[in-house]
């Protein structure tokens, strides 16, 4: 049985059963955030990168949560970025793999 295809099956089929809950709701935005950060969570997570898995999700809903709220984005934005940013760099640098 072929394991790589079925695993990206799972992401592909948690995406499209998402869009179609956002086509009959109509809520697209920040509902494709979320639909997105499922897939791209439980991609990662059958693949065993559990780590990443947490972090899409995280991110995505994150972001699909604070669009919600009425924050200046102007100045808490750019922080945000600079931070996900620095994580990004300091994992790469620490990463003993490669």
């Amino acid at each position: 049985m072929n394991t790589k295809r079925t695993k990206s099956g799972i992401a592909g089929g948690i995406f499209l059963i998402g869009l179609g809950i956002l086509i009959v709701t109509g809520g697209w935005y920040p509902g494709v955030l979320f639909v997105l950060g499922l897939a791209i969570g439980a991609d990662r997570a059958f693949r065993g990168n559990y780590g990443q898995a947490v972090t899409a999700l995280a991110v995505c809903f994150a972001i699909g949560l604070l669009s919600a709220v009425d924050l200046p984005w102007h100045i808490f934005g750019p922080f945000i970025l600079i931070s996900l940013g620095a994580v990004a760099v300091t994992q790469g640098v620490l990463s003993k793999e490669g």
